[in-house]
């Protein structure tokens, strides 16, 4: 949020004092519609943002004043069974910001009597203001079958806005305000339509602002310090707020943005936890609490809490994918499944909730699905609210320079650093200019260094709106914006809404479609993307000849451990799969199992972070009549380390649908073959990709049970395996795969492919790239 606010512009008398009445105003109409703790948190930070005004102290009497008549009434009439009655100890719940208690009582009320409409518009008049949009909408849409009330159309105008749909938002607004002129006390920006007298964009947008600026007025040096990156002054800032407001849900939001800022994950999840006992629970903090937890890939503590929270929420589809994904990764399969079956169909449940394209990758292998949750998502992006006033650049010249941007916060040692830097340093710099556009906050190390060394520039946009960076990547006169970040962690793929460039391409830190209009490209090859299932992308595909995968043509390594070293046992065939858990669902663990049972002695090697992970795992292969012994693990290690342990690998297995990337080009490598089972998606496609360019397409499965078959085929003839390394370790300096000089050269040819149809003034299409040993051998015919 504190990049869409101009928190370095100082604010005027006349802008404050608009903050100020609209704050005000929201107060009141928090009163008049019954929710005073509302009200006693403006007014406590109006007195921060104005100590001393007679105004604001008044403000906060009354609204303390009807939150004491509320505790007392709620002390003499709880447990009482007259509806009357019930209902008015709602109400005081709601008064006290106790949105679950009153959504219970309301909802009791409307199953003990289901002609009381108005208790069940109370229920979801809770529920949308809790964050569970998915119940709200199911009551209104049934309400408003039966009845109108300019109350349905408030709670159908929060969920618009929650969806990030303005232009709904506003319809349902101006349907409120035509049923009752009053309704505007029951609208979230019901005080400028109050004071405008009409309900139209103008006012809507004025609203927006209004809203909130009049919510920061008290942390408006507290946004500039998060602005300007001086994270312990914004932390020490919202602490000041939150020792008077523990509910205040800014200055939580500017501390945790400035705990992220400072890599304190965890911090950030304990500054949420607080705001949450604050609200009396709320499950809209919860589930903000549980998205944290996430990030800080406290993954069982998700799992614990979101037990709890389910209850509440059943139908809360996006909160329940989080757990379900939480819980993959701590290899909670059967959990995982039943609430993965619990979403389906899962299309609709896309369409309908808004489930995060990343995890989606791993709930289907269907690109048509993952379309819908990235155009989904790539809705509720934020984009600008005028045009930028910096051109375009005009197509270049036949023979000018291209000018290529790279936009990502992995530019330090990262995967994707490791992958794409030798490429970039092959890169013909008389036909290429190439800037890296970095938004992270990690310390130097030696990969950023090996990168600015291989980049013309190297631009720190971490400070800058998205405004500033599409202005200076403009000013840049970038031909060709390269987002390699997609719907991944700490992702700015808004930028790409603002038309940063005249190309904007989606490559290698994603692998799926964005779903965005403004995406142009996406960068492929012809088995991740063949002819035949461009419909499940949004982008034209440019498909490079070999892999759309770049590598390095060596690694470093440390010499190789011997089995006892590991773990393992001293003889006996070596299945290992080192990728993340959550890959690993129910069904690939079954198959997994038979392979150990097709190939006696055999043992599977795996990655964990937790024992307790390890021990699931073995409990688990138990219960499939698999001696546990047989499943060895190995720590997280360094990537020298790492990848030492593949020299003890006779055959690495892929997952399923989200397979093997990075992974997978270390293990052939390293001269480890891979088992690959290639499905529809890109996601599921990439390592068989690789395998192709190594030369192994044999290692290519299209079902389990192929796959099945193959693994217990090599694992019962050690020969085969070792003929497989044998093979990979001659050719591996000849191979594509690991040939960045001719990675670079195609790349090239791609991004001038692009170029050219601009140029022609034709819209962006898919098209091949021709491999340049074809395009050499064209050249000789012709000649």
């Amino acid at each position: 949020m504190a990049r869409a606010l101009e928190w370095s512009r100082p604010l005027d008398e006349r802008t404050t004092g608009h903050a100020v009445d609209y704050a005000t105003r929201s107060a009141e109409a928090a009163l008049t519609r019954g929710e005073a703790s509302i009200a006693v948190r403006i007014a406590r930070q109006l007195g921060l943002a104005q100590p001393g005004i007679a105004a604001h102290r008044e403000l906060l009497d009354r609204a303390l004043a009807v939150l004491d008549q509320a505790s007392d009434f709620i002390a003499r009439h709880s447990g009482s069974s007259d509806p009357d009655t019930v209902e008015a100890v709602a109400a005081a719940h709601l008064a006290r910001g106790d949105l679950m208690t009153a959504s219970q009582l309301w909802l009791s009320l409307a199953k003990g009597d289901s002609s009381r409409a108005d208790a069940f518009l109370s229920f979801a008049w809770c529920m949308a203001r809790a964050g569970n949009n998915e119940s709200a909408e199911a009551i209104v849409t049934h309400l408003s079958r039966l009845t109108s009330h300019p109350k349905i159309d408030a709670v159908s105008m929060m969920i618009a806005m929650a969806r990030g749909d303005f232009d709904g938002a506003l319809l349902q607004a101006q349907k409120a305000l035509a049923g009752d002129p009053g309704a505007h006390v029951w609208l979230p920006l019901g005080p400028v339509f109050h004071s405008t007298g009409v309900a139209n964009e103008a006012s809507f947008a004025l609203g927006m602002r209004l809203e909130d600026l009049s919510a920061v007025l008290h942390l408006y040096e507290v946004g500039q310090n998060v602005q300007a990156g001086r994270n312990r002054e914004a932390i020490a800032g919202a602490d000041v707020a939150l020792a008077l407001i523990p509910d205040d849900r800014w200055a939580s939001m500017f501390k945790i943005m400035a705990l992220m800022a400072c890599e304190d994950k965890l911090g950030a999840a304990q500054a949420q936890a607080s705001l949450a006992a604050a609200t009396g629970a709320r499950l809209d903090v919860l589930t903000r609490l549980i998205d944290l937890l996430f990030d800080a890939s406290a993954h069982q503590q998700v799992v614990d809490l979101g037990r709890i929270v389910r209850e509440r929420l059943p139908e809360h589809s996006a909160l329940l994918s989080t757990i379900a994904h939480a819980a993959s990764h701590v290899v909670e399969m059967d959990l995982a499944d039943e609430i993965l079956c619990s979403l389906e169909p899962l299309a609709e449940t896309i369409v309908k909730a808004g489930l995060s394209p990343f995890m989606v990758l791993a709930m289907t292998d269907e690109p048509a699905i993952q379309r819908i949750a990235s155009e989904r998502r790539g809705r509720t992006l934020p984009g600008p609210t005028e045009p930028l006033d910096v051109p375009l650049p005009l197509p270049p010249a036949p023979g000018e320079r291209l000018r290529i941007g790279y936009f990502s916060n992995d530019f330090h040692n990262h995967a994707t650093l490791k992958l794409l830097t030798e490429a970039l340093e092959c890169t013909d710099r008389h036909r290429f200019e190439v800037i890296a556009y970095s938004y992270d906050a990690h310390a130097e190390d030696a990969e950023r260094v090996r990168l600015k060394a291989a980049v013309d520039r190297f631009e720190d946009v971490t400070m800058l709106t998205e405004t500033e960076t599409a202005r200076l990547i403009r000013r840049d006169g970038i031909h060709v914006l390269v987002d390699l970040k997609g719907y991944t962690g700490g992702s700015r793929l808004s930028l790409l809404k603002y038309r940063a460039a005249p190309i904007q391409v989606n490559w290698l830190g994603y692998p799926g479609t964005y779903g965005l209009a403004e995406a142009d490209y996406i960068i492929a090859d012809p088995f991740i993307i063949p002819t035949e299932a461009e419909a499940g992308y949004s982008e034209a595909v440019a498909r490079l000849p070999d892999c759309y995968q770049p590598n390095r043509r060596s690694r470093e390594v440390v010499a190789a451990p011997t089995r006892e070293m590991v773990g393992l046992p001293e003889t006996g065939f070596v299945f290992a799969s080192f990728n993340h858990v959550y890959k690993v669902g129910g069904t690939l663990f079954a198959a997994w199992m038979e392979i150990l049972k097709g190939v006696p002695g055999s043992v599977l090697w795996l990655l964990s972070k937790d024992p307790a992970i390890g021990e699931r795992l073995r409990a688990r292969a138990e219960a499939h009549g698999v001696d546990p012994s047989r499943l060895v693990f190995g720590p997280v290690m360094d990537n020298e380390y790492h990848l030492a342990r593949y020299n003890l690998v006779d055959l690495a297995l892929d997952t399923y649908p989200v397979g093997s990337h990075t992974t997978a080009s270390d293990a052939l490598w390293m001269g480890a073959p891979l088992l690959a089972l290639s499905g529809r998606s890109f996601v599921s496609r990439v390592s068989g990709s690789i395998l192709r360019a190594a030369g192994m397409e044999q290692l290519i499965a299209t079902s389990f049970d192929e796959y099945k078959a193959k693994a217990i085929a090599i694992g019962n003839d050690r020969g085969t395996a070792q003929a497989l390394r044998e093979t990979l370790l001659r050719t591996r300096q000849s191979v594509p795969l690991f040939d960045p000089d001719r990675f670079s050269a195609h790349l090239g040819l791609a991004y001038e492919g692009m170029v050219e149809i601009w140029r022609r003034g034709e819209a962006p299409h898919s098209f091949d790239v021709p491999a340049i040993d074809a395009v050499a051998a064209r050249s000789v015919e012709v000649a």
